[in-house]
């Protein structure tokens, strides 16, 4: 998947602003509950299945950028899960600034999209264990970064899951992922086991805890000063070569 010229840009700036962050939602979430829903569900379990997670724009206001560019989603292992070792064969991840609140998604899907859905991920994923950030150990780097303004609404998180995984066939017999259900954290979810069904068969509190590798960018104004001296750099080191060839003596034959 291509990135557009203007993400490659903000990426580029961002980076001279400040180095890569990791955000954790919900920050305020409680460690008291675990689920295999959207990417461990197992093929006795369901098919394949529709998820839409929704993260509290809050937790991104503490880090002092305006805007982030995300590039990359982490989870970690839950309390008495089985070994994480598996290929999902066909996995779609979108995102996009959703109006809805915590605990308010809609049962319809469509309803709680935002206006900038961004397919972010799709294809073949491998979850496993790789180097932790902190106690999250799976990652999902995403095929297009999606710039998030968290002034503008919560961050919506749709996961179409295609095919399930076979169950662990030795003790604890399942997978999963760590997460909090707990009333007035910022995170909720709506779900159906059917990729193709358009309204949820669950909506309820709990949440993923989920790691976002965020780049955060920078005012307009600084992102225009950097600009303004690139072009300025870009100009004089065309200005010079001109004056260079213009002094060199003309070839005779």
């Amino acid at each position: 998947m291509r990135t557009p010229w203007f993400l490659a840009l903000l990426v580029a700036c961002a980076e001279v602003a400040q180095p890569a962050d990791t955000i954790v939602s919900p920050a305020a979430g409680t460690l008291n509950s675990e689920s295999s829903v959207p990417f461990l569900v197992p093929t006795n379990g369901a098919a394949s299945v529709r998820y839409q997670q929704v993260y509290g724009g809050s937790d991104f206001s503490f880090d002092g950028s305006p805007e982030y560019l995300i590039t990359q989603i982490s989870f970690g292992y839950g309390p008495s899960s089985g070994d994480i070792d598996v290929v999902l064969p066909n996995v779609q991840i979108w995102l996009s600034t959703t109006s809805r609140q915590v605990d308010s998604l809609s049962p319809v899907f469509a309803d709680n999209l935002g206006p900038n859905n961004t397919l972010v991920y799709s294809g073949q994923l491998h979850l496993f264990w790789q180097q932790p950030i902190g106690a999250f150990a799976f990652h999902i780097p995403l095929q297009q970064p999606f710039l998030y303004d968290w002034s503008a609404g919560n961050l919506l998180m749709d996961v179409r899951n295609y095919q399930t995984v076979p169950p662990l066939t030795v003790p604890p017999y399942a997978r999963w992922f760590s997460s909090s259900d707990i009333l007035g954290d910022a995170a909720s979810r709506a779900m159906a086991f059917d990729v193709n069904s358009l309204t949820a068969s669950f909506v309820d509190t709990e949440g993923l805890f989920t790691v976002f590798t965020a780049t955060g960018v920078p005012e307009p104004s600084s992102v225009f000063l950097f600009l303004a001296g690139l072009s300025a750099l870009v100009l004089l080191a065309w200005s010079r070569r001109e004056h260079d060839q213009s002094r060199r003596p003309a070839k005779t034959l």
